[in-house]
Formats: C-alpha cells, sequence, structure tokens
C-alpha cells in the first residue's frame, strides 16, 4: 500500500509541476524573448520484488528550454542588419527633405542672382537694378548658410546619438554580465544540471537588443557564459567582466565624437570607423562621416569656387565710379582643403551697389591704318574674361585660386591688334605690352560673339588668353587697332565685364560641371541613396520577420499546445489523487480486518 501511495503521490507532484510549466507558459505568451519550456520526467528506480520488477513511480527529472543556436544567430545578425539600414533610412530622409525643399534651393537663389545680373545688363547704370542684384546675392548667402545650419544640426544631432548608442552599449554589457555572474552562481558553471531558464532568456533578449545597437560576436564559453566581442575582436563581455566603449571629441572636427575601446589596463584605443559595422552606431558612424559630410563638402565646394570666381571676374571689371572692381563675395579659399566648412562662411561683402562692376577695364583708343588705305571698321568692345587655364585651375585637386592681379590684362600698358593679308582672308595678331604676360599672340574668331574674337596663347592645343574684343566689320591688312587701360572714369553704358559675369552661369566651374548641374547632382546623389536605403530597409524588415517568425515558430508559446498541456496534466493530477485515494481506502480497510 505504502508503495501505491508513493507512486500516486510522485505522480501527483509531477502532475502539479508540469501545470506550474504549462501556466508560466501561457503568462508569458508575450513577453519578449521568452522561450517556450518543457518538464522531462523519467520513471523512478524499480524494485525487484521476487517474481519481477516493479515501478517506484516518476521523477521530474528537469525544466529545459526550447532553444535553437543557429536561429536565435540568424534573428540577431538579421536585427543588426535592419537596425542599420532602418537608422540609415531615417537619417538620409532627413538630407534628402530638406534639399529639396523648394523655399531654400539654392538653385532657385542662384538663378534669381542670374535673372537680377541679367536685367541689369540691359541698363548696367540703374540703381534699382542694381540693388536687386545685391538683394538676390544676399538671398543666396542665406539660403547657403541657412542650409549649411541645418547640416550642422543634423551633425550635431548624429553625435548625440552616438554618445547614446555607446552608453546604450555600456549598460547592456553590464547586464549580460550580471546574468554572467547570476547563472553561474546559480550552477556553479556546470551546464549539464537543471539551468535558470528565465536568466537565460534575460541574457539573451539583452544580447538581442545590443545586436540593435552594434554588430557583435558571440561566443559560449564551456561554464556557459556569454563571451561578448565588437570590432576587430575588442572584448565587451568575458563572464561577468566587462570592458567599455568611450566617446571623445575629434580634434579634427570639435562637432564630431570618436569611439574609442577602454582596455583592461585602462588605456583607451580610438576605434576606426570601419571597425564599427552594423547596427544603429554603425549606421550612424557612416551616415555622419558618409553621407552626411559629402553633403557638407559639396556644399562647401560650390561656395568657395562660386565665391571664387565671381569675385575674379568682378575685379576685372570698373564699378559705377570708374574704380576697379573690389571682391562681391567673402573669399572661402582657406576652406579648400577642408570645405565643409564653408558654406558657413558664405557672405556677401559688398554693400554698395555702385561697386558692381559691370564696365570694362580695357578701352579702345583707335585703329592706324597704312599709307592710302581706309577702313570704316573699328572695335566696338573690348573686354577682360576668365582665361582658359582658370577652370583647370580652380577644378584641380588640390584647387588653386589665380589671384585677378595674375590676368594678362590687369596691368598691361598697351595692346595691339595688327591685321595681316593671308590669301584671300585677313588673320589678325595681338602684342601685349607690360603685365604678368608681355608678348605676342594668335586672335581667332570668338564663336559666342558676332564678330568677336580672342586671344589665344601659344600652347598646344591653343587656351583662351583671357582678352577679348569685337570689330564692327572686317579690317583691311595692315589696319592696327589700339587698346589701352579703361580711364577711372564712369562708364554707365558699358555692361562688357557683366556680360563675362553672366557668362559664369554655364560654365564648368565646380568639378568640371556648372553651379546648377553640381548642386542638383548633390540633390540627386542623397536622393539615390535614400531610395537605396528605402529598398535595403524593407528587404532588412522582412528578413528579420522571417527570423523572428522562425525563432517564434520553433520556441515561442503556441497556445494550443500549452491548453492540451493542461487537460494533459490536469487528468494526470485528477488519476494521481485517485490513486492516493485508492490506497487511503484499501489502507483503510485493512485497518478495519484488524
Amino acid at each position: 500500500m505504502s508503495d501505491i501511495f508513493s507512486i500516486g503521490l510522485s505522480g501527483l507532484n509531477a502532475a502539479q509541476n508540469g501545470l506550474s510549466v504549462t501556466s508560466n507558459n501561457i503568462a508569458n505568451v508575450s513577453t519578449p524573448g521568452y522561450n517556450v519550456q518543457y518538464l522531462t520526467q523519467a520513471n523512478s528506480r524499480t524494485q525487484y520484488v521476487g517474481f519481477g520488477f516493479l515501478g517506484q513511480g516518476v521523477d521530474t527529472t528537469n525544466v529545459i528550454r526550447t532553444y535553437n543556436q543557429y536561429l536565435v544567430a540568424q534573428q540577431q545578425h538579421a536585427t543588426t542588419n535592419d537596425s542599420f539600414f532602418s537608422t540609415q533610412l531615417q537619417q538620409l530622409s532627413q538630407i534628402n527633405n530638406m534639399l529639396n525643399d523648394s523655399s531654400i534651393s539654392v538653385n532657385a537663389s542662384m538663378n534669381s542672382f542670374f535673372s537680377a545680373l541679367q536685367t541689369l545688363s540691359q541698363d548696367p547704370g540703374s540703381m534699382p537694378s542694381r540693388q536687386a542684384v545685391l538683394s538676390m546675392g544676399q538671398a543666396l548667402a542665406t539660403n547657403m548658410t541657412g542650409i549649411s545650419s541645418q547640416l550642422q544640426q543634423l551633425q550635431i544631432g548624429a553625435n548625440g546619438q552616438i554618445s547614446a548608442s555607446v552608453t546604450s552599449i555600456n549598460n547592456l554589457a553590464q547586464q549580460i554580465a550580471s546574468y554572467n555572474g547570476q547563472i553561474a552562481a546559480l550552477t556553479g558553471g556546470n551546464t549539464t544540471i537543471g539551468q535558470p531558464n528565465d536568466l537565460l532568456d534575460k541574457r539573451d533578449q539583452a544580447v538581442l537588443q545590443l545586436n540593435k545597437l552594434i554588430s557583435t560576436s558571440v561566443s559560449v564559453a564551456a561554464d556557459g557564459s556569454y563571451s561578448i566581442s565588437v570590432g576587430s575582436g575588442q572584448t565587451l563581455v568575458s563572464g561577468a567582466q566587462t570592458n567599455t566603449l568611450t566617446t571623445q571629441q575629434d580634434p579634427a572636427n570639435p562637432l564630431n565624437v570618436q569611439i574609442g575601446f577602454t582596455e583592461p589596463n585602462g588605456s583607451t584605443t580610438i576605434l576606426p570607423n570601419n571597425l564599427i559595422s552594423g547596427g544603429q552606431l554603425g549606421a550612424l558612424l557612416n551616415y555622419r562621416d558618409g553621407p552626411l559630410l559629402q553633403t557638407q563638402q559639396q556644399l562647401g565646394t560650390l561656395a568657395i569656387n562660386f565665391s571664387a570666381a565671381m569675385n575674379y571676374q568682378n575685379q576685372l571689371g570698373k564699378d559705377r565710379n570708374g574704380n576697379p572692381g573690389q571682391p562681391m563675395f567673402a573669399d572661402l579659399s582657406a576652406y579648400a582643403a577642408n570645405p565643409q566648412y564653408a558654406a558657413a562662411n558664405f557672405q556677401l561683402l559688398m554693400g554698395d551697389p555702385k561697386l558692381l562692376a559691370t564696365a570694362s577695364n580695357l578701352t579702345y583708343t583707335g585703329t592706324t591704318l597704312p599709307p592710302g588705305t581706309t577702313s570704316p571698321t573699328t572695335m566696338s568692345g573690348v573686354w577682360s574674361s576668365m582665361p582658359g587655364t582658370y577652370a583647370g585651375q580652380i577644378n584641380a585637386s588640390p584647387p588653386t585660386f589665380p589671384a585677378a592681379t595674375s590676368h594678362p590684362a590687369y596691368a598691361m600698358t598697351g595692346m595691339t591688334i595688327t591685321a595681316a593679308a593671308s590669301g584671300t582672308s585677313v588673320t589678325m595678331t595681338a602684342t601685349i605690352t607690360g603685365g604678368s604676360a608681355p608678348g605676342t599672340y594668335n586672335v581667332v574668331p570668338d564663336p559666342i560673339n558676332a564678330n568677336g574674337y580672342k586671344l589665344v596663347d601659344n600652347s598646344t592645343p591653343p587656351k583662351d588668353l583671357g582678352i577679348g574684343f569685337q570689330l564692327s566689320g572686317s579690317p583691311v591688312a595692315g589696319q592696327v587697332f589700339n587698346v589701352g587701360q579703361a580711364p577711372n572714369t564712369p562708364s554707365l553704358g558699358d555692361n562688357s565685364n557683366l556680360r563675362q559675369i553672366i557668362a559664369q552661369r554655364n560654365a564648368n566651374l565646380v568639378s568640371n560641371q556648372s553651379y546648377e548641374t553640381y548642386y542638383s547632382s548633390t540633390v540627386t546623389s542623397i536622393g539615390n541613396q535614400t531610395g537605396s536605403a528605402t529598398l535595403q530597409s524593407q528587404s532588412m524588415k522582412a528578413t528579420l520577420q522571417q527570423a523572428t517568425t522562425n525563432v517564434s515558430n520553433f520556441s515561442g508559446v503556441n497556445l494550443d499546445q500549452e491548453a492540451s498541456n493542461l487537460i494533459k496534466y490536469q487528468q494526470a493530477y485528477q488519476a494521481s489523487g485517485k490513486i492516493i485515494q485508492t490506497a487511503q481506502t484499501i489502507f483503510s480497510t485493512v485497518l478495519n480486518m484488524m
């Protein structure tokens, strides 16, 4: 009878334990990271009773969680990739939305500026038109610095998120190390005995959260503890011990923070960005030092080259007072090595509309003819323009910015254009005296201007020297046209230099592109990167969803299964109770017989 009672009691205890495990599974159906648990049982040691062996009931041997390390590793990897691309998309969208905001478009402001210049060219002496040019120049500067300021705020925000991510990484590392310690204390490092499943789940969930922030490598030690490394093998967690990531100001860019790894000896090693991959932190570093920096540099390069070219040409002309032109915009050439800082300093220097140098710095002083000849042809205009070498210099890497004082026309003492017979046609040569490039040069037609010509140097192929002129007709052989420096007197109707300023609109002065094309390519590049990040983010979300589903299907709580288990263990409990009741009845019967 005692055997029957003990067998019934063991069955009762086993069923009760099964009900507890099943109830716990049901209660944690929505707990993140919870792996369904199940009870393992074994029949108790049998006893020989002469005619054979009788069972002694059931033993509850363990409570084990359903776990697949391969599926969990897939989920961690998918989580890292999903977090990376979703963060990248979120950050890129901010730049993309800003650059596509027509109210602050640099191209729109630049078009308004050139339109104002075009209007002024119709009446170069008009003070209202001159003021309109300066107003549009100021609007351009405001937009340029406004976009630069917004990009800087995005940079500050990204660095704030980087610092917050590092703090969260360190906190999660501490949690994982703490779980390692608690698990080791409960098991003594013995992985063959019952394990604290809830702590194992919490540790795995912390590792999953860590992978949202940074890509990790997880290894399991013989005692069951996790070792976690990042970067190129820097150990973040080892057993109950942790090392930490740190942030410190980047000496090369005070707005940025660098990521450091604190070694066990207390020293800190700066980690290159290419070692920190995946997760939110990897995405933020990639975004900050990739698309964001690229946009800042491209905007800065546009500001540098635009201001340099505008200043150069304006200094080649004469203003409304008849004085040599001065710079229109702040000189940003000092930022050429670090163009990301240039746009913030872009500003219109010119406040007096009279200082716009619309007139030429050269003037036609007369013509001489061979004895016995006549010619009605005169020089109707002469001007200085950008030499053919200018675009190559400003677009070079690193760029150089020629001074207007080095222009062949800037300080020349005189120039003669001589026509000579060449077969049935007339050719011309030019001789410059004084200045930076005295000598004799060929004259070729200028296809842009009717009856226009320009001087070319003696290189192969010949390059535009930066001096052009226009004749009223065809010269006769031997005719000489004389050119000198324009006097310091107002020439209100001359728009020769202004036309050269306007011509910059279509010149390839920024990375061998026009201003408008260059800025549009910047906007397009960010748009393309945003589109690519959108597709990658969608793909990674689908991958993560599938990986999460795989884990859930394998180790998640199935309420139908648990309901079945409830009935099974309830029936087992009732049946075991019946065994005990039977044993008690038999025992009472025996007592009554005595």
